[in-house]
């Protein structure tokens, strides 16, 4: 469960943002502008996790898919084997190793996590979060609330291309999730985003 948490805390990036002064309105103006042409996403990831004292804690490399409307495909293939996909109605985050499958509504969980940043709704992307481009590509996200799981957010491009997501929680611990192979707007099979769930698998519900 320890690796479970890790995923679930990597995916929990929101993509609400918030318009906050003349140069922030601009940066947030730019981030929509650099989001609004992505309809789906496919990459290679390798996810890195450092704790308060910059010692590395985890390490994981695998494939993501992403499609409008909140769809996704996150596999990990090491070190332990783990997928978390959504239909856009149901999410599913399976544990091989334990055999077990959680399961809970989109509603309750997609709403906070990076498939709001590709979903297309570009009009929430004004509620939570402040943001700076701190340079070129580069754009710095703070959160409005004090109960937000991130003290700060980078995402960041190049040539338009989304390259990498560094997530610092309230505690220090700094979540980087660095992109490669990434192709945009490709017709991903529809089959990506639903999960059968094996036989003899233990079923956790939270919706």
């Amino acid at each position: 469960m320890h690796y479970v948490k890790h995923i679930l805390f990597t995916i929990a990036l929101s993509g609400c943002l918030s318009a906050q002064g003349n140069d922030t309105a601009s940066a947030s103006q730019q981030l929509q502008q650099l989001l609004q042409p992505i309809s789906s996403l496919s990459a290679q990831f390798e996810q890195q996790t450092i704790d308060a004292n910059g010692i590395e804690i985890q390490r994981a490399t695998g494939q993501l898919q992403l499609a409008q409307p909140y769809k996704l495909h996150w596999v990990v293939s090491e070190p332990m084997p783990q997928q978390l996909i959504s239909d856009g109605q149901t999410l599913w985050l399976y544990d091989e190793d334990l055999e077990q499958v959680i399961v809970q509504s989109v509603d309750s969980s997609i709403n906070s996590t990076p498939i709001m940043l590709f979903s297309g709704d570009l009009q929430r992307l004004n509620l939570t979060y402040s943001v700076l481009q701190t340079s070129k590509g580069v754009f710095q996200l703070t959160p409005v609330q004090n109960e937000s799981l991130f003290a700060s957010i980078r995402l960041s491009f190049s040539n338009k291309v989304p390259t990498s997501l560094v997530m610092t929680d309230n505690l220090g611990q700094i979540t980087k999730v660095n992109l490669t192979s990434v192709s945009l707007n490709r017709e991903i099979p529809a089959d990506l985003f639903t999960f059968k769930i094996p036989d003899g698998t233990d079923v956790i519900r939270n919706d």
